[in-house]
């Protein structure tokens, strides 16, 4: 990849991205199948160019965890995140 050239912002590196692609997300290891309805956008910390796809059903489950209190760690950098914002600090539907 030249640095250079490459996309650096949101927006450029979602805009060239196939109008449908499949969800990216995974939970226990397994990839969802599904078409995705949203991007999102990982954090910096340690994903700088990282987007994930988010079908309906795992945009729901992972709102649903957050909102029981769960808290995921970065197994990067460790920083915890306890809410959908701080895991995912840009994100729309496609």
């Amino acid at each position: 990849m030249n640095s250079d050239t490459a996309p650096t912002t949101f927006e450029e590196i979602v805009a060239p991205l196939p109008t449908a692609p499949p969800c990216t997300f995974r939970f226990d290891t397994v990839p969802c199948r599904h078409r995705a309805n949203w991007f999102i956008r990982k954090r910096a910390c340690c994903h700088a160019s990282g987007i994930d796809f988010m079908c309906d059903t795992c945009h729901t489950r992972m709102r649903w965890l957050l909102t029981l209190g769960v808290e995921f760690e970065c197994t990067g950098c460790g920083a915890r995140s306890d809410s959908f914002a701080a895991m995912y600090p840009a994100s729309g539907e496609l």
